[in-house]
């Protein structure tokens, strides 16, 4: 290969590979970095949107006469805009999912994701985040964790995992048919079902305390209508309380209905009152009864009797407690 075709590459490949990094092209500037003429620079950018058009690319180069330089637009555009980007370092950074090791690395990846002229915008602006982040007591890193465990719901297998509650001295060993990974208030859980147990619902396990695990080749089936749904069992569980699967009916007082239906999405309006609404929502049992709790006198549960009377004794205790402790 002679000089001047080696150079004539190397100068397309340099020109491609910045501007997919969203810098723009200025021919004066290029004719000047690589010492040519203009016309050279002009015959090696139509290189590159030849080489976009007969690949059937969904990118092009165009010349932005705002800027007078060239720049790589895209059809449907691969990077994400600032607003985009800033959201989602809110809600990520908010989650408190991850220590503060990999949460720092994910801010970095995603700023990265944008265009190179507003990444340093990005950074000032989360750099107060960063510093300023709190990250949760476990302190453990999750994402080859939650991967791993992915790949093992996705081919069905059984896992043998060690598994450390909060007290516990020591892990126990469990062998589970894992069917989903789920995300609420600032933990992953795995949900999945005993192997040596018949179960209607499973058993939900913080991926924090899984000390380890091994996929092992024993496969399980779910049928297609009984496959496990993360999206439908999220509606109906709180704060990751499994318990029955009920049917509930209560009177909502407070401020803002809108709030009830955010929190359970079962929730549906069957009755308007002139102080307040009766909602019905499908619900598991333990869940429920905590957020049923935590509304104190803006909900009165109606139906089932028996959650009722549950209720009805927690109110009782509470009233003891403080007598108790106002004394």
């Amino acid at each position: 290969m002679s000089q001047d075709k080696g150079s004539q590459i190397y100068r397309i490949l340099s020109m491609y590979e910045r501007l997919t990094k969203g810098e723009t092209l200025i021919k004066k500037e290029e004719a000047a970095r690589f010492q040519i003429s203009g016309k050279s620079i002009q015959r090696d950018i139509e290189s590159i949107r030849n080489f976009l058009e007969l690949e059937k690319c969904n990118e092009y180069v165009d010349y932005d006469r705002s800027k007078k330089a060239y720049v790589l637009e895209t059809r449907t555009p691969s990077w994400l805009r600032n607003e985009e980007i800033f959201a989602i370092l809110k809600v990520l950074i908010e989650s408190r999912a991850f220590p503060k090791g990999e949460m720092d690395s994910l801010i970095d990846k995603l700023t990265h994701l944008a265009k190179k002229s507003d990444q340093t915008v990005i950074r000032k602006m989360m750099a107060n985040e960063k510093h300023l982040y709190a990250e949760l007591f476990h302190k453990k890193e999750l994402l080859d964790t939650l991967w791993q465990l992915s790949l093992a719901i996705q081919a069905n297998k059984v896992i043998i995992m060690h598994y450390k509650r909060e007290f516990d001295e020591q892990a126990s060993e469990r062998k589970v048919k894992p069917v989903g990974i789920i995300f609420s208030e600032y933990y992953f859980y795995l949900t999945a079902y005993p192997v040596d147990k018949e179960f209607d619902f499973p058993t939900i396990y913080r991926i924090d305390r899984i000390e380890k695990f091994e996929q092992t080749s024993i496969s399980f089936k779910v049928p297609y209508h009984e496959r496990f749904q993360e999206g439908e069992f999220r509606k109906r569980v709180q704060f990751m309380y499994m318990g029955e699967l009920i049917n509930v009916k209560f009177k909502f007082t407070g401020p803002s209905p809108q709030a009830v239906v955010d929190r359970l999405p079962t929730a549906k309006v069957v009755e308007k009152l002139n102080d307040g609404l009766i909602f019905e929502a499908e619900v598991f049992g333990k869940g429920i009864k905590m957020w049923l709790l935590s509304q104190g006198r803006n909900v009165e549960l109606l139906e089932p009797k028996s959650v009722r009377e549950d209720i009805i004794n927690d109110f009782h205790a509470i009233n003891k407690l403080y007598k108790i402790t106002s004394k």
